[in-house]
């Protein structure tokens, strides 16, 4: 059954006709060292007053650091990492106004969406301005997907990603900032960023540059925030729930044996503190995504998330540990494993770098190989979202990795950025395969990350066409191979040879038995608050349901939010042969009630991915390295 997807920066995409979310993962971010625990000198200095908000817009008032050049150009971003397209944040900016210090206003001229060109600009003092929220415009192609959007609603919450309300002076981009927010007394702002409270209605950040800056989205709300320890770092969540459905604390124990997996992986946590802001919509919000569309977006100590309020818990935990494993592990790489291209981020004509592979792809591996050797999810799942991930790859082209990365921003590879969660993610399990396999188990590509780890840190940055060589110097020649064919080449992965070294079996097509109602799916209905059937016609599935017919019970119970996945689940995959009565309406026939008994298909299966029960107690061995529980 297909799943409706949408969206940019490779959200996560919500099933409603199972509600069952996975993580495609996301984007890049800013780069920097430890937030400053002092306050910065202020370049800039920002002020913004969240008690004033009018039409949806936040006055900018920004006093700017000294010019010498006879025209100042101020840049707002057209793409920020993670975004891998234009967003042109200049096009929410309205009434934009420079003064010199005597108050007189300066000649502005704007050159496209983003720039403004300031003459006289020795004498510039002050630019003030208005500024859109993104998240509640139109949500066609030109939107901006959530976690990397603002959103201004007044009285009740804020999300600060900053790269949304200002910008910098060319060639000024490197300036301490200071922001200074009036804000209602109480509100609480969740960030990473260094921050001083002077009052109760006011608080004051600072960063050393735009680049920190930017590093650190501020969630402003009245608190619901709960934090705990791991690995020498603080781990802070702050939730925004729009009916209070999710709260921090019940996050908390989401994120706690995670982190706790991450840092019996790590050693140690490679990071000092780290800020979890979670906005959850309800699932008829003005704010939710039109089509479908969730996920989050990490930075350096911290991750901002847009995710449904799923009132079941288990499906809840499911969701969030799902995304946020992905983020969470993106302290390791970019943050301190990162080439020039990110961490001096060009954010008015970016250069991108040729390192998908390890920023997206190694990630999601990790991500998921800690989540099975942690314990959080079995072998048999950590196996089932491989062969998900294979299937997925499939649809892309095979192409070179390294070319991809470069020119992700232009077509065709721009529509092929989603392949760095799937294809990404196997080159990482290849190739640590194949290091383990080299070293006898000596070494894994966690070795290697944490050796690079070693040598470059937060604010050091390798050169781009270095990684490659370096991680060949740490492992052995036979490495190079592996890049040439696999990630700098474009042959297809080698699925069947790989699998077999860790005792497990490929095939790209096998013959089974599934047991099925027929050609059936689900999906809900926010404006009537109920589920529908979807992906169907009568003649197609076992009780004769209709496309759009709502779905009142399943066995005698009554339908909802919080048992939805416990009820259609068996209609969708059973897992015996018993028969089901659904109770359904078409239109506004009378209500009807069916029983029915799924049949057995012999169907053919593609990539059939399996454990080799003939497999040698070396293959065993190996693939009990790879997944080795953590201790």
């Amino acid at each position: 059954m297909p799943r409706r997807r949408w969206g940019c920066e490779a959200p996560v995409y919500v099933d409603f006709y199972l509600m069952k979310l996975s993580a495609l993962a996301l984007g890049l971010s800013l780069f920097v060292a430890a937030p400053a625990l002092a306050q910065q000198p202020a370049g800039y200095q920002i002020a913004l007053d969240l008690q004033k908000v009018s039409n949806d817009q936040v006055r900018v008032v920004i006093n700017t650091p000294p010019v010498k050049e006879a025209k100042a150009t101020y840049v707002m971003p057209s793409v920020v990492p993670g975004s891998y397209s234009k967003k042109d944040y200049g096009r929410f900016v309205t009434g934009f106004t420079a003064y010199d210090k005597k108050g007189k206003k300066l000649k502005v001229t704007k050159d496209g969406a983003n720039l403004f060109l300031i003459d006289n600009a020795p004498s510039l003092a002050r630019l003030e301005y208005s500024v859109d929220d993104t998240w509640d415009v139109k949500q066609d192609d030109a939107f901006i997907f959530q976690p990397g959007g603002t959103n201004f609603d007044a009285g009740k919450n804020f999300v600060l990603n900053h790269y949304g309300l200002y910008g910098y002076l060319e060639g000024y981009k490197m300036q301490p900032y200071q922001v200074t927010v009036t804000k209602p007394a109480t509100f609480y702002g969740a960030t990473s960023l260094a921050a001083q409270h002077p009052a109760p209605t006011q608080d004051v950040f600072s960063a050393p540059s735009y680049v920190a800056l930017a590093d650190a989205p501020i969630l402003y709300s009245k608190p619901d925030t709960a934090s705990f320890s791991t690995g020498g770092a603080r781990i802070s969540v702050a939730v925004v729930s729009e009916t209070g459905a999710v709260q921090a604390a019940q996050v908390r124990e989401i994120m706690r044996p995670m982190a706790e997996a991450l840092t019996k992986y790590f050693g140690q946590m490679p990071v000092p503190e780290y800020h979890f802001l979670m906005y959850f919509p309800s699932f008829g919000s003005a704010l939710a995504s039109e089509k479908g569309g969730y996920g989050a977006m990490e930075h350096s100590y911290s991750s901002l998330y847009f995710l449904p309020e799923v009132p079941d818990a288990d499906r809840l935990r499911s969701m969030v540990q799902e995304v946020a494993s992905h983020e969470f592990l993106h302290m390791l790489a970019p943050l301190n494993i990162h080439s020039r291209e990110i961490g001096e981020f060009d954010f008015r004509n970016p250069q991108m770098s040729q390192h998908l592979w390890l920023y997206e792809g190694v990630t999601e591996y990790i991500a998921q190989l800690v989540q099975v050797r942690g314990g959080l999810t079995s072998p048999e799942q950590f196996q089932q979202r491989i062969k998900e991930k294979i299937d997925k790859a499939d649809k892309f082209p095979t192409i070179s990795f390294t070319e991809m990365s470069r020119k992700i921003l232009e077509p065709p590879y721009k529509d092929m950025y989603d392949n760095v969660y799937e294809k990404g993610a196997l080159i990482g399990l290849l190739l640590d395969i194949r290091i383990q396999e080299l070293s006898q188990g000596r070494q894994s590509l966690r070795d290697v990350l944490l050796a690079l780890r070693q040598k470059y840190g937060p604010t050091r940055s390798f050169e781009d066409k270095d990684l490659i060589p370096e991680v060949v110097a740490l492992t052995s020649p036979a490495i190079q191979q592996f890049f040439d064919q696999y990630v700098i080449g474009s042959q297809p992965l080698p699925y069947a040879e790989y699998f077999d070294k860790i005792g497990w079996r490929f095939q790209g097509e096998g013959q089974s038995k599934i047991k099925a109602f027929g050609n059936l799916g689900f999906r809900y209905d926010t404006d009537k608050k109920l589920f529908r059937a979807a992906q169907t016609k009568p003649e197609q599935n076992a009780f004769g349901l209709n496309e759009g017919d709502a779905i009142l019970a399943v066995n005698g119970t009554a339908l909802d939010m919080t048992n939805a996945e416990k009820l259609l689940r068996p209609l969708v995959e059973p897992a015996s042969l018993e028969p089901v009565t659904v109770r359904f309406q078409s239109g506004t026939a009378p209500v009807q009630e069916k029983k029915a008994t799924p049949r057995e298909f012999d169907v053919t299966l593609k990539n059939v991915l399996e454990v080799n029960p003939a497999a040698t107690p070396a293959q065993r061995a190996l693939g009990e390295k790879v997944l080795a529980p953590l201790r």
